[in-house]
C-alpha cells in the first residue's frame, strides 16, 4: 500500500485547532477549532472514494486516532479527533475538542504561526483510522531549515501529496538532527515491524535502535501483525495459481493446497511430480522485497528433515494482481543442520522457530506470477 502523505501551509484559521490560539484575542483566525484539509489533495490524492463513503457509513463525520509530533523535537502527543465533512465538496476538516498544550510542555504549541508547516502521514486504504501530524516552526532552532525546505518545495501552494522520495529530499537539504520527528516518515519501520511481528530478532533490534523519543504504537503492531497474516494468505494465492498454471501446461502431475483444509500444517502445498515423487512446499510470503528475514517453526524443520523432498517457496513484491517467486530445493540438509545445533541447547530449553536470511540459501530465478480476476 503507498504511502498516504501530505503537507499544508497552516493559517490562522487552522492554528484555531489549538486552544492556545482560539483564545488568543490578537489572532484573526475565527472560530472553527479545526484544521482545513484541502480537497484537491486530501480527497482527489489520497482518498478519492472518502465522500461516497461518509455519505453511506459515517454520517460525515470519521474518527481518527492522531499522533502529534513537534514543533521542533517534542515527541508523541496522542489524541482522539474526526474529520468532519461540511455542508460543500471542498469543505473537510480535521475537527474535535481544542487541543491543548500538555501538561509536561506548557507553551508547545504557542510558537506557531501562519505559514509554518503541518505534515500528515494518514493511515487506511480507503479510510483514513489514523495520523501522524508533524508541526513545523520557522521560530523554532530545530525546524528552521526543515521549514525552509519545505517552502521551497511547497511554493505557493496551500497544500500538496508527498511521496517518501520528497520528505527523503525535504530532510537532504535540511540540517535538522537525527532526533527530528520528520525522520520518523522514512525510518524503514515497515520491515522491522513484519520481522518482529513474527518472531524475528533483527527486526526488534531495528526498532530498538530507533532515536529517542519514537515508539510503535499498538495501533502499528496490530496493523502489521494483520498485514503479515493478509500477506500469507496472498502469497499462497499466488502460489496456488502457479500451480495450476503447470498441471495445465503437464509440468506436474496433481497438487493439493494442504493449509487451506488445515491450517495448521506445517507445509502449505504438496504435489506430484510427473515421476511420481511427492514435493512439501512452504509458502514464505511479503509484501517487500526479496531480501527480507522469514521465520521457520521448528515443527516446519522437523517436517523438512524428515520429508522426501521439501521445498520453500519465497513469494515476495506482491501487488494486488502480480507477485514474484523464488524457489530454494530439497532443504532437508540445511533442516537437518539447524536441528543437530538445537540438540546442543541445555534440557529443557527449545527455540520455537528460526529467522532466515535468504542468502543462507540457494534460489532459483525469479518467476513471475499474474492473477485475473476470474481466477481469485
Amino acid at each position: 500500500m503507498s504511502r498516504k502523505l501530505a503537507v499544508k501551509r497552516l493559517t490562522d484559521s487552522d492554528l484555531t485547532f489549538f486552544e492556545c490560539h482560539f483564545k488568543n484575542p490578537n489572532r484573526p483566525g475565527g472560530k472553527q477549532k479545526a484544521i482545513n484539509l484541502n480537497a484537491n489533495i486530501f480527497i482527489d490524492k489520497l482518498y478519492p472514494t472518502l465522500l461516497d463513503y461518509v455519505q453511506i457509513k459515517t454520517g460525515n463525520k470519521i474518527p481518527l486516532d492522531i499522533s502529534i509530533y513537534g514543533p521542533g523535537l517534542e515527541g508523541e502527543y496522542n489524541l482522539q479527533r474526526k474529520i468532519v465533512r461540511g455542508d460543500t465538496y471542498k469543505n473537510w476538516r480535521l475537527n474535535g475538542e481544542f487541543v491543548t498544550n500538555p501538561d509536561d510542555s506548557p507553551v508547545r504549541f504557542n510558537i506557531l504561526e501562519p505559514g509554518d508547516f503541518v505534515i500528515f502521514d494518514f493511515d487506511g486504504i480507503n479510510v483514513p483510522v489514523s495520523a501522524k501530524a508533524i508541526f513545523i516552526s520557522r521560530k523554532h532552532e530545530d525546524d528552521i531549515s526543515v521549514h525552509a525546505a519545505i517552502e521551497l518545495f511547497l511554493g505557493t501552494s496551500k497544500m500538496a501529496n508527498l511521496t517518501l522520495i520528497d520528505i527523503r529530499k525535504i530532510i537532504a537539504e535540511s540540517t535538522i538532527v537525527s532526533k527530528h520527528p520528520i525522520h520518523e516518515l522514512v525510518l524503514d519501520d515497515d520491515d522491522a515491524l513484519e520481522d518482529f511481528v513474527q518472531g524475528g530478532d533483527k527486526g526488534l533490534q531495528t526498532l530498538l535502535s530507533k532515536p529517542s523519543g519514537r515508539r510503535i504504537s499498538l495501533a502499528d503492531l496490530k496493523k502489521a501483525k494483520e498485514t503479515a497474516e493478509i500477506n500469507g494468505r496472498r502469497g499462497e494465492e499466488f502460489v496456488n495459481v502457479h500451480l495450476a498454471s503447470q498441471k495445465e501446461l503437464g509440468k506436474i502431475r496433481d497438487y493439493k493446497w494442504e493449509s487451506n483444509e488445515n491450517p495448521v500444517s506445517v507445509y502449505d502445498f504438496s504435489l506430484t511430480l510427473l515421476d511420481g515423487s511427492q514435493v512439501l512446499i512452504d509458502v514464505k510470503s511479503t509484501g517487500k522485497g526479496f531480501k527480507l528475514p522469514f521465520h521457520i517453526s521448528l515443527g516446519e524443520l522437523n517436517c523438512m528433515a524428515n520429508a522426501q523432498r521439501y521445498d520453500i517457496y519465497r513469494v515476495f513484491g506482491m501487488s494486488q494482481d502480480c507477485a514474484k517467486m523464488r524457489i530454494t530445493e530439497c532443504v532437508q540438509k540445511f533442516a537437518s543442520g539447524i536441528l543437530e545445533i538445537f540438540q546442543e541447547l541445555p534440557e529443557g530449553i527449545s527455540p520455537d522457530s528460526v529467522s532466515v536470511e535468504p542468502s543462507a540459501l540457494v534460489f532459483t530465478e525469479e518467476i513471475e506470477i499474474y492473477v485475473n480476476d476470474d481466477e481469485e
